[in-house]
């Protein structure tokens, strides 16, 4: 029993003696922007959950735009607050009210600019106001800051491994023809669907059981298409907002807001860019993008 004891005992003390004990795991490195971003940036996170990466996604866009509406509102509040005009530091309701619309257009015309999973695959996004919103309200000086996006070391979408993942059968996985290059083996466009410009939207279907690929498809392609009415819709009616707020009225040259969105609607076409199947989950992504601005 006793060499028994030795020969279990012995090497692991001579191991711990000789410096080699067991090291720490060392703390994850997150992109620079979860914990630094400008007035204008804001960061909401969602731990993983059963219903998937969609509800996963929006949760955290909710949780980033509410922490974006309320910066806002604090910064706003504390402005006037400084400003000799309000007098003893009160603030009347008129400005009150308007302190409150203004944070909630910022809420409503805010958009991702970038995402990352953790090893736990909590997920992070960050959102950011349009540039000629901040203009209008809170300066030019509140963009100097915005951490800038980091690089994404990506690699080339390897179609064998969707073949092999038998999702679906050969012929209909080889028909799939995924552009962009991966990063955390995920499209990049799902990390940043706002690209150069564009207005994006990224739509995700489950696989269920008896559906065929071209209605996982349909189902993806209405989800990414329905958020991306809904955000032009926010961005027209928001910005026709922030500029009554500003200017406490509206000229003749400024039209009715709902009719311009019914307009917008009515003629909205938007484009497939991409498309990818994970292999993993089965899941379908879809990048969409709208026609007209391409």
């Amino acid at each position: 029993m006793r060499s028994l004891l030795y020969k279990i005992f012995l090497p692991l003390l001579l191991f711990l003696l000789s410096g080699c004990a067991f090291s720490p795991k060392p703390k994850e490195q997150l992109p620079l922007w979860v914990n630094e971003h400008s007035l204008t940036q804001a960061v909401g996170s969602s731990e993983v959950n059963f219903q998937g990466v969609y509800t996963q996604r929006a949760a955290a866009l909710n949780e980033a735009k509410s922490s974006l509406a309320h910066n806002i509102r604090s910064y706003i509040t504390s402005s006037l607050q400084s400003q000799s005009s309000v007098g003893n530091n009160k603030i009347s309701n008129r400005y009150k009210d308007k302190i409150v619309a203004l944070s909630e257009l910022f809420l409503s015309d805010a958009h991702q600019v970038d995402a990352f999973f953790d090893s736990n695959r909590k997920l992070y996004i960050l959102v950011e106001s349009p540039q000629e919103s901040i203009e209008r309200v809170v300066g030019l000086g509140a963009q100097k800051n915005r951490t800038p996006l980091p690089a994404l070391t990506t690699r080339p979408f390897d179609k064998e491994e969707l073949i092999e993942s038998r999702c679906y059968q050969r012929e209909l996985l080889e028909s799939i023809n995924t552009k962009s290059e991966l990063f955390q083996n995920k499209p990049v466009w799902f990390f940043r669907p706002n690209q150069g410009g564009v207005l994006g939207s990224v739509g995700i279907a489950e696989k269920e059981e008896g559906r065929s690929l071209a209605e996982q498809k349909r189902v993806a392609l209405s989800l990414a298409k329905s958020t991306l009415i809904r955000d032009k819709k926010m961005q027209i009616k928001s910005r026709h907002e922030l500029l009554k707020i500003v200017s406490d009225d509206i000229n003749g040259e400024i039209f009715d807001s709902s009719a311009v969105i019914r307009s917008a609607e009515s003629s909205f076409a938007a484009e497939i860019r991409d498309i990818w199947l994970d292999p993993q989950s089965c899941e379908l992504y879809l990048w969409i993008v709208e026609s007209d601005e391409v």
